[in-house]
């Protein structure tokens, strides 16, 4: 464990400020904290960008997740980096582990398989006992890590930099909180008229369920855990973003008519919905909800539900002749810097 490093000192001359940093993340995260009188930013990047339960069960994709600690002035990465990473999910901690690089960047290879516990595998450094890694030989996590969809939440804390064997002190640690989103992938086949339509609804918040097929409106709903704390929510530092993917069919009668509209709990959310129609098979409809619209939902729901925090949202689209439309070419899918969704 990390106690075998040789010296346990107080940094001098450079005084580090205790920085606890909070962020949300789908695929990319990038934090800051303050190291002294320089400004440390630490990059969580996940690779490749998209990945869901899907791809990991029928491709076996193995993502790998590079964590980076840079000076943001001078694009420098920190040197003789010690990372206390600890992965949760929900309520569980998957992994929590030390790892040491000397030039500041870390990856660690994700292999998802059904396991009863995470085990890493690497080099150690003789001196810290912690998982090192290269480019070419990264540190390899394997077990019950990325088989569910929604957020794994990162916990990182520095213990070292600048010198391998000086720890910094416990109340001066920087610690980075994100999140990094896999996707749950929910097939279903909707009774339309009698005959099945296949329906695929993605979430890079948390899983879904309930997708329901209204012949009334020939809209689909589905629905999907959410905690409407506006505590939480309002935190400054807590970036809130909720991305949800629906897969229907083409032609059929939700394309028919050209374009779409959404609610989210019956609110109206059509102008944050962007329909990808690249595919000829089918249409792609992005939910991209942002901080603002989900405050104006959680509140909406607080008020009728006072004492109920955690809750369903419920999701509704509608074909239309006026609403998003389905659009091909080059998709702008750019979203806020360090946004996903904290649970």
């Amino acid at each position: 464990m990390i106690a075998t490093l040789l010296t346990i000192a107080i940094v001098t001359g450079n005084t580090i400020t205790l920085n606890t940093v909070y962020g949300d993340g789908l695929f990319m995260e990038q934090l800051s904290a303050s190291l002294g009188d320089r400004k440390a930013d630490l990059l969580i990047k996940m690779n490749p960008p998209v990945v869901t339960t899907q791809t990991i069960q029928q491709q076996g994709e193995k993502p790998t997740v590079q964590f980076r600690l840079f000076d943001s002035k001078t694009d420098q990465n920190f040197k003789e980096v010690t990372y206390l990473i600890t992965v949760e999910k929900g309520d569980k901690t998957l992994m929590s582990d030390w790892f040491f690089n000397p030039d500041g960047n870390l990856t660690i290879e994700m292999q998802p398989r059904n396991q009863s516990q995470v085990r890493v595998n690497g080099e150690l450094d003789p001196i810290l006992n912690a998982y090192t890694s290269s480019e070419s030989n990264p540190v390899v996590a394997s077990g019950p890590i990325f088989l569910d969809g929604g957020l794994y939440h990162f916990n990182v804390r520095i213990v070292t930099v600048d010198f391998s064997r000086t720890i910094i002190p416990d109340d001066q640690q920087p610690v980075f909180d994100g999140w990094l989103s896999i996707g749950a992938t929910n097939n279903v086949n909707l009774n339309v008229d009698g005959k099945p339509m296949p329906v695929t609804l993605i979430s890079y918040y948390d899983k879904v369920g309930n997708a329901t097929f209204h012949p009334n409106n020939n809209s689909i709903s589905f629905t999907m855990p959410f905690n409407y704390d506006l505590k939480r929510l309002n935190d400054p530092k807590n970036n809130v973003f909720i991305h949800e993917e629906v897969h229907v069919p083409k032609p059929s009668i939700f394309t028919k008519p050209g374009s779409y509209v959404a609610y989210a709990n019956n609110k109206d959310v059509t102008n944050s919905i962007m329909v990808d129609g690249n595919n000829q098979s089918k249409d792609v409809v992005h939910y991209m909800i942002a901080k603002p619209l989900a405050l104006q939902i959680a509140d909406a729901y607080n008020k009728s539900h006072p004492n109920d925090p955690n809750g369903m949202m419920t999701f509704s689209l509608l074909p239309s002749t006026n609403g998003s439309k389905s659009m091909a070419g080059n998709m702008n899918m750019s979203m806020p810097t360090g946004v996903g969704g904290a649970k």
